[in-house]
C-alpha cells in the first residue's frame, strides 16, 4: 500500500500471488505494478522535469495534449489533443514529447475516422517520430506510438519491431506489450499475441486503456476459435469504458460466428452508429485484416463489403 505522507490519502495497493519466498520475482513485481499504476503522473512529470524544452507555454501546451489524450478517445479529446500538441510545436519545434503526443493524436484520429487533413498520412507521421527519437533515444512511448503508427500502414513486422523496441528501452512498459501483441495478432500468431497481453495486464492490471487490450485479446480468442472466450472479452472491453466501434465491430463479428444473430445484429447496430462509415473495406485499411473467423462473421451479420 502507498500512502501521501503529507495528506494521509490512500495512493495505491494491490494483491501479489508470488511465494514469499521467491523475493527477488516479488519485488520485480512490485516495482512494475507501482510504475504503470502511477506511471501516467509520475512518469510524465519525470519526463517533463527532462524535457528538452525550456519554454514554460511549450511545456504547458504539451502536458494539455497529454491530458486530453489519456481520455477515454472521442473526436473532440483527439481534436484538442492535436491542437494543443501543434501550438506547442509552433513555440518549440524541438520538444520531442509534443512531437510524439503530436503523432499519437494524428494516428488516433485515423484509426476512428476523424482525421480531416490529407496530411495525416503514415509517412508524414513516422517523419514525426524519427525526429523524436532523435532528440530522445530513450523515449519508450516513442516507440509504442511508431508501433501504433505502422500497424495502422499494414507494416505489421516492423510494428512489431517497434514495439520490442519499447520494451527494450522500459521492460516495465505494459502498453509495449501491447503493441507487440497488435502485431502479433495481425500476423497471425495469435498465442503469442494472448501471451503479451497477459503480461501487459500483468504489469498494469487497473490500466486507464486496459479496455483497448481486452478488445485486442478477444480477437485473439476468436482467431484461436475460442469464440465464448472472445465474447465474454469484447464485453469486458466495453464494461471498461471503451466503447468505440472497435469493440462493437469485434463483438458483432464473433457473436455471428457463433450462430448468435440477435446479439450479433445489435451489436453491428451499435458499431456503425458510432461509425456510420464503417465497412469491411473501411476497418482493413485503417486496422489491417483480421483473422477470417472475424471477416467471415461480419459478413453473416450483415456489414458491408464496402
Amino acid at each position: 500500500m502507498v500512502i501521501n505522507g503529507e495528506t494521509g490519502a490512500h495512493l495505491w495497493a494491490d494483491r501479489f500471488e508470488e511465494s514469499i519466498t521467491d523475493l527477488f520475482k516479488l519485488q520485480d513485481q512490485v516495482v512494475a505494478r507501482l510504475a504503470n499504476s502511477l506511471g501516467y503522473e509520475l512518469a510524465r512529470a519525470e519526463a517533463q522535469r527532462g524535457a528538452h524544452s525550456t519554454d514554460p507555454d511549450a511545456i504547458d501546451l504539451m502536458m494539455r495534449g497529454w491530458a486530453a489524450l489519456w481520455q477515454q478517445p472521442t473526436q473532440e479529446s483527439t481534436t484538442s489533443a492535436r491542437d494543443y500538441f501543434d501550438r506547442a510545436l509552433k513555440i518549440d519545434p524541438q520538444n520531442a514529447e509534443a512531437m510524439v503526443g503530436f503523432a499519437y493524436a494524428r494516428t488516433r484520429a485515423i484509426i476512428y475516422g476523424w482525421s480531416t487533413t490529407a496530411a495525416d498520412t503514415t509517412a508524414a507521421r513516422l517523419d514525426l517520430l524519427t525526429k523524436a527519437t532523435a532528440i530522445n533515444p530513450g523515449y519508450s512511448f516513442a516507440y509504442y506510438v511508431k508501433s501504433l503508427t505502422l500497424f495502422g500502414g499494414r507494416q505489421f513486422p516492423e510494428a512489431l519491431e517497434a514495439a520490442r523496441t519499447a520494451v527494450a528501452l522500459d521492460p516495465n512498459a505494459a502498453y509495449g506489450y501491447f503493441a507487440m501483441a497488435n502485431a502479433e495478432e495481425s500476423l497471425g500468431r495469435c498465442e503469442q499475441s494472448i501471451s503479451h497481453l497477459k503480461q501487459a495486464f500483468a504489469l498494469s492490471p487497473r490500466d486507464p486503456i486496459g479496455g483497448v487490450w481486452h478488445m485486442v485479446l478477444g480477437a485473439a480468442e476468436a482467431c484461436l476459435g475460442r469464440l465464448d472466450v472472445a465474447i465474454a472479452e469484447e464485453n469486458r472491453a466495453i464494461d471498461a469504458g471503451y466503447r468505440t466501434y472497435l469493440p462493437y465491430a469485434l463483438l458483432a463479428a464473433v457473436e455471428a460466428a457463433k450462430g448468435n444473430d440477435a446479439e450479433a445484429k445489435l451489436a453491428l447496430a451499435e458499431a456503425r452508429r458510432l461509425n456510420p462509415q464503417l465497412t469491411i473495406k473501411w476497418y482493413v485499411e485503417r486496422n489491417g485484416l483480421p483473422s477470417a473467423v472475424i471477416v467471415d462473421g461480419w459478413r453473416k451479420a450483415g456489414l458491408p463489403e464496402e
